[in-house]
């Protein structure tokens, strides 16, 4: 019998890797851009009696961060994390019903102006908002504590700025 001998041949093979950056929108809208509480005494703390709704229009998930970008105009009132003389504290919370007062938490503050700190719910999770469906919507609730005195009376505005960053 003949033996057939095999003749193994030399494989070369080299991989390549593909890689891309997606380009998505990043979008956030709010369905009413302002709130007021209107007349509320000195050394009291409020919250608000309807949210506002905010939500992602963007093609990838999001988290969102808070700062408030300007205040007291006209001058006088500076944000902090306790109110105090021509100081004021403001939360917001992302929750599905009102909250009271005491729902609020450290977590919630929007702290000094400029100040960028996360969106978070009551429980201090920060919600990640898909592009669309379910769960792209929050509803925004505030809670505003009134300086203890004030200098200069008379409406005071806040400006409050919300930043999406892609997941």
């Amino acid at each position: 019998m003949l033996s057939t001998a095999r003749v193994t041949q030399a494989a070369s093979f080299d991989d390549a890797v593909i890689t891309v950056s997606p380009i998505a929108d990043v979008s956030l809208s709010l369905n009413v851009t302002s709130y007021a509480f209107g007349p509320i005494a000195v050394n009291t703390s409020t919250n608000s009696a309807t949210a506002l709704t905010l939500t992602n229009n963007g093609q990838v998930s999001i988290t969102v961060d808070k700062r408030i970008t300007s205040e007291s105009n006209p001058a006088g009132w500076t944000a902090s994390a306790t109110a105090g003389r021509d100081t004021y504290a403001l939360y917001v919370a992302t929750s599905t019903t009102r909250l009271s007062l005491t729902g609020f938490t450290a977590t919630t503050k929007f702290g000094a102006q400029n100040n960028i700190s996360n969106l978070t719910s009551t429980a201090g999770s920060t919600p990640i908002l898909p592009p669309s469906g379910a769960g792209s919507s929050v509803d925004l609730w505030f809670r505003l504590d009134m300086p203890t005195q004030l200098s200069v009376s008379g409406s005071k505005t806040i400006a409050i700025r919300f930043t999406a960053t892609s997941q």
